[in-house]
C-alpha cells in the first residue's frame, strides 16, 4: 500500500496524468520552478535558525550570508523561471527580504519551545494500515500552557483569505499526524507564515472537522487507486509542469515554441492552425455582414404588414416571388408553482383532460382551442389562465408558373 502525502494528493486533484507521470511511471524531472528554489533556500535559512539557537542566535546578517551561499551553490540553469520579465536575481532578492523581515518580527525567538524541525510525520487515517500520509513539518512549538503550534512557511506571492485557510487540508493532517506521536495533544494552532506580505495567519480544528478530513482523505486516495485512465487537466499551473513534452494538450505548443521562426511556420500543425483562424475570422466578418442584412429584412417585414393590413390582402407578389402573410398564435401558461398553476392543472384534471395537454404543452393546447376539440366551456375556464399572443409572420416562396402568368 503506498503511502501518500499532501503534495501527492494535491497533484492527483490538479492533473491525474501529472500524477501518473510521477508517482506511477516514475518519471522524474530535474528541473525545478525559481519559486520552489527560493522557497527551498528560505526554508533551509530558517532551519538554521531554530537549529543552533539552543546554542546561540544568529544576527540577520549571518542568516543573511548563509542564503547568499546557498542561493550561489545550488543555483543552476535548471532552474525554471516562468515569468520571463523577472530575473533569477529578482527572486533571490525578494528571499533576502522574507528574511529581515521574519527576523525583525520574531526577534528573539523565545515565545515557545521548539520540538521539531522538519519533522517527519506518519498519519494513519483509519488506524488500520490501509491509507496511511506522511508529511514533513517546518517546525512544532509548545507554548507554556501546553498549546501545540505547527507553523509552516510560505514564500507565495498570493495571500489566502481566512476561508481557504480554514478549510486547508495539509497542515489539519499534521495535526492528526501529532496526536500520534504525544499523548498530551489537546490544543493545536496551525499557524502559516506568509513571509512575502510578512503576515502571520492562524486557523484551529475541532474533533469533528478532523474526522470529516479523514473521510475526506480516505475518499481521495480511494479515486486514485481506482482511476484507470489519467486524463490531463488544464489550468494556470500547466506553467509550471515539468512534463509538457509528454502531455497531449501541451505536447506540440513546446515542440513548436523552441523552433526558429522559418521552421516554426513549416510545421504542419501550425499550418493547419493557422488556416482555421484565417476562416473563422472571415466567417466572423460575412456574420456580421449577414447580421446587418437581417436587420434590413425585418424592417421589409413590418412594412409588407402593414401594407397588407391596409390592403386587405395575405399576399404580396413581387416580379417572381410573392411574401405570404400569416398569424400565428402563441400560448404561455402560468409558471410552476404559481397559485394559478395550481388551480388550471386543478381544472384539467377534474375534466379528465390533463393526459391530452402532456403536462401542459402549450403546443397541444393551441391545436385543441383553435380547433375546439373540447367543449366551449373547458375551453373558456382554461383560457382566463393562459396568455395568448398572435403574431404575424412573413414568409417568402416563389410564384408558380402561373401566378407569373
Amino acid at each position: 500500500m503506498a503511502i501518500y502525502s499532501h503534495s501527492r494528493l494535491s497533484t492527483f486533484e490538479n492533473c491525474p496524468l501529472q500524477y501518473k507521470f510521477n508517482y506511477i511511471d516514475g518519471i522524474k524531472r530535474a528541473g525545478k520552478g525559481i519559486e520552489a528554489f527560493m522557497g527551498s533556500c528560505f526554508h533551509d535559512v530558517m532551519e538554521k535558525l531554530y537549529k543552533d539557537l539552543k546554542f546561540r542566535t544568529h544576527s540577520v546578517e549571518e542568516l543573511l550570508n548563509y542564503y547568499e551561499a546557498l542561493w550561489d551553490r545550488e543555483y543552476s540553469d535548471a532552474i525554471v523561471i516562468t515569468k520571463k520579465d523577472r530575473t533569477a536575481e529578482d527572486y533571490k532578492n525578494i528571499g533576502r527580504k522574507c528574511i529581515e523581515d521574519y527576523y525583525k518580527r520574531y526577534y528573539s525567538f523565545n515565545l515557545s519551545r521548539v520540538l521539531g524541525l522538519e519533522r517527519r510525520i506518519l498519519i494513519d487515517l483509519n488506524n488500520d494500515g490501509k491509507y496511511q500520509m506522511q508529511g514533513f513539518i517546518d517546525r512544532i512549538d509548545q507554548n507554556e500552557d501546553d498549546t501545540y503550534e505547527i507553523h509552516d512557511y510560505k514564500t507565495s506571492g498570493h495571500l489566502p483569505d481566512q476561508k481557504q485557510l480554514d478549510e486547508d487540508r495539509q497542515l489539519a493532517l499534521y495535526h492528526i499526524g501529532i496526536q500520534n506521536v504525544w499523548n498530551d495533544v489537546k490544543k493545536v494552532n496551525l499557524i502559516w507564515h506568509y513571509v512575502v506580505f510578512d503576515k502571520e495567519m492562524t486557523s484551529t480544528r475541532t474533533g469533528e472537522q478532523l474526522d470529516k478530513l479523514r473521510e475526506g482523505t480516505i475518499e481521495i486516495i480511494s479515486r486514485i487507486e481506482n482511476t484507470m485512465e489519467f486524463l490531463p487537466k488544464e489550468s494556470n499551473l500547466c506553467e509550471w509542469c515539468m512534463y509538457p513534452d509528454l502531455c497531449p494538450k501541451r505536447k506540440h505548443l513546446y515542440k513548436v515554441e523552441a523552433l526558429p521562426v522559418n521552421e516554426y511556420l513549416k510545421d504542419s500543425g501550425v499550418k493547419l492552425v493557422n488556416t482555421f483562424t484565417k476562416l473563422a475570422v472571415e466567417k466572423k466578418k460575412h456574420q456580421e455582414d449577414v447580421n446587418k442584412i437581417e436587420e434590413k429584412m425585418d424592417k421589409l417585414k413590418e412594412a409588407v404588414i402593414k401594407y397588407a393590413e391596409k390592403e386587405d390582402i395575405d399576399v404580396v407578389r413581387g416580379s417572381d416571388h410573392k411574401l405570404k402573410i400569416s398569424e400565428k398564435q402563441k400560448i404561455s401558461s402560468p409558471p410552476k408553482g404559481s397559485p394559478e398553476r395550481h388551480e388550471l392543472e386543478d381544472i384539467l384534471r377534474k375534466v379528465n383532460k390533463w393526459d391530452e395537454v402532456s403536462a401542459l404543452d402549450t403546443n397541444a393546447i393551441g391545436k385543441i382551442i383553435t380547433d375546439e376539440q373540447w367543449d366551449r366551456k373547458t375551453i373558456d375556464k382554461i383560457k382566463k389562465f393562459l396568455t395568448i399572443e398572435v403574431k404575424k409572420q412573413v414568409s417568402l416562396s416563389k410564384l408558380k408558373q402561373k401566378e407569373e402568368q
